[in-house]
């Protein structure tokens, strides 16, 4: 019964914060995910990730790190269900994200002249995110010596709670478009004892232009002159905002220490590369927004079933290099089950 578990926690996903436009995921893999699930079956999943960042790293050059304080609580409930195609394993899937800012969100400033150090108060956008709808499918399968290739396909529609006056918004108010690969061997030992094996991800996003979007320009405020109001006035001026593609790699090497309950330890490394996004101007002027997606984290989870039907599991994600983004650090719970 424990084995059965361990396949179906299929392709899970875990968010990262978004800062000025930038997005988390529809699909975000976690380790075990490129083992191939039994077929006919539903797999229900629950995730709560608490993430923060405490400085925002520019395209290039040093971070404002003085005062920066963004942080979000994001809970997503997944429906996974199975079958067979052509002998293959493969399936769909539903997953759906609640977000909420926790506290007030801002980040800190240079120094103002004459005022000294000043922050800017972000506006925020709490609510549903897009629904992320996406169907897989094992090509290769070899449970005797642990051997996986999965392929997945997402999309997302731009339905959700996206607010354009905001400088924080989960939601891209974009369709979304990710292909994934995902390979898993065993290195050492064998998959029904103690092993050491590697999983390896490569994930590409493709993003339709979010039309309705705007340019956010927050209040300054100095920090020993906050009574006396905001030295710049909040605006947004409307715009369309166009995000190139993005790439990710992601690899785990998962250790399986205690086959009794499956119990697995995984260190893990995330790079992303690309996703600059630009806005468009009604008077035809281009701005980069100052946003990408080049990120470098480290990773490590910790896995076990709690009883034959019930598996938890714990990660800790790390960044260590940002261009273009918040510097985040996560702690995120998921919790499976199958029927």
């Amino acid at each position: 019964m424990w084995g059965v578990l361990r396949r179906v926690v299929l392709l899970g996903a875990s968010v990262a914060l978004c800062l000025g436009g930038q997005a988390a995921r529809a699909s975000v893999p976690l380790p075990g995910d490129a083992v191939q699930p039994p077929a006919n079956i539903n797999i229900l999943l629950y995730y709560n990730v608490l993430d923060g960042a405490g400085e925002f790293a520019p395209v290039r050059g040093n971070g404002y790190g003085k005062n920066t304080r963004v942080s979000i609580d994001v809970q997503a409930i997944r429906y996974i269900h199975t079958f067979n195609v052509a002998g293959m394993v493969g399936g769909v899937q539903l997953y759906q994200v609640y977000t909420n800012f926790l506290g007030p969100q801002e980040i800190g400033t240079p120094n103002l002249p004459g005022l000294g150090s000043g922050r800017a108060r972000l506006r925020h956008g709490d609510g549903l995110a897009q629904p992320n709808l996406g169907a897989f499918l094992f090509p290769y399968a070899n449970d005797k010596n642990g051997t996986y290739l999965v392929l997945g396909q997402w999309f997302d529609p731009p339905i959700g709670s996206y607010d354009k006056t905001a400088t924080l918004n989960y939601t891209k108010n974009m369709w979304t478009f990710e292909s994934e690969a995902g390979f898993r061997t065993t290195l050492l030992g064998s998959p029904q004892g103690r092993n050491l094996s590697i999983e390896v991800w490569g994930e590409l996003y493709i993003f339709s232009d979010n039309n309705g979007a705007g340019v956010v320009s927050p209040a300054l405020y100095a920090n020993d002159y906050l009574a006396y109001g905001p030295i710049r006035p909040a605006s947004t001026v409307p715009a369309r905002l166009h995000q190139q593609p993005e790439g990710e790699f992601r690899v785990f090497l998962p250790f399986q220490f205690y086959p009794a309950t499956l119990a697995t330890i995984t260190p893990g490394f995330y790079q992303s590369l690309g996703g600059k996004q630009v806005y468009r101007l009604q008077n035809g002027a281009t701005l980069d927004s100052g946003s990408r997606t080049e990120e470098s984290q480290v990773f490590l989870g910790l896995s076990s079933y709690v009883s034959p039907h019930w598996q938890v599991m714990l990660n800790g994600e790390y960044d260590v290099l940002v261009h273009g983004g918040p510097v985040n650090r996560a702690v995120e719970l998921r919790v499976a089950t199958a029927f």
